[in-house]
């Protein structure tokens, strides 16, 4: 993993990388993006690419307008992109994976998902509900792409668990706050490795929207950290998160 700096790419064009896997073939960056620019210019990058919007417009060779909220997808082989915007800048947050196959038939074809396409499912009830939207599912790794609502006053009660899989998160609004590390607000990023337990005292005092990423399937494996069930051998007990909190992220990082 690595946190950096915004990187000026010239003609308004900035990009702040969040997240480097250690074999360097995914990263996810954020992008602003200038008004008239066009992927002429600079390149998003190549491989399997995600791209959310996360304020502004992008506009696709397909006659397709992303808004903010939406979500696309495509696979480039040779860093070209669909996306042109033409007017009014845009912040984007970008996910590729450039060793991935694409899932697609047609190489190039983009796929659109507006918000209103998202497909939620509900778990849990009252205070402890949240809901879950698959945008993607590697059918070679079990990774997935999805997004994830919790509603004001969200308390997890999940229990003590850890995963055998990794987790990423950029909260795109409201908060959210994992055990005792500081609350992760709108712009923030973290990532827990494999095999972290965590699911005691999370809660969203405003409730949350974010997009997240897993390495391969999810899965739950419960534990109590205190008492007659020890925590096996390796596993890190909590406070495993990597994370850039939104005044990390935000304008005043842009010199």
């Amino acid at each position: 993993m690595s946190e950096s700096a915004w990187i000026d790419l010239g003609a308004g064009f900035r990009c702040r990388e969040l997240n480097r896997d250690e074999n360097e073939d995914a990263t996810i960056s954020l992008f602003e993006v200038p008004a008239g620019w066009s992927d002429s210019e600079i390149r998003l990058g190549y491989g399997d690419l995600e791209v959310f919007v996360l304020s502004g417009e992008l506009a696709f060779s397909d006659g397709v307008v992303g808004v903010a909220g939406s979500y696309h997808r495509w696979f480039s082989d040779d860093g070209s992109t669909a996306a042109v915007r033409p007017e009014g800048p845009a912040t984007v947050l970008v996910q590729r994976a450039l060793g991935a196959i694409p899932s697609r038939a047609t190489e190039g074809v983009v796929l659109h998902m507006d918000p209103v396409d998202f497909q939620w499912r509900g778990h849990g009830r009252g205070r402890n509900r949240s809901e879950m939207a698959v945008l993607r599912e590697d059918s070679h790794t079990g990774a997935q792409t999805y997004a994830l609502r919790l509603p004001p006053g969200w308390v997890g009660r999940a229990g003590q668990h850890f995963h055998t899989v990794s987790e990423e998160a950029f909260i795109v609004a409201g908060d959210v706050a994992l055990e005792d590390e500081p609350v992760y607000t709108s712009g923030s990023y973290l990532f827990r490795p494999p095999h972290v337990v965590h699911g005691a005292r999370e809660r969203s005092e405003t409730g949350c929207f974010a997009l997240t990423w897993t390495s391969g399937p999810i899965d739950f494996n419960y534990v109590t950290v205190e008492g007659p069930m020890a925590v096996p051998s390796g596993i890190t007990r909590s406070g495993g998160c990597f994370g850039i909190h939104s005044h990390q992220t935000d304008s005043e990082n842009h010199t």
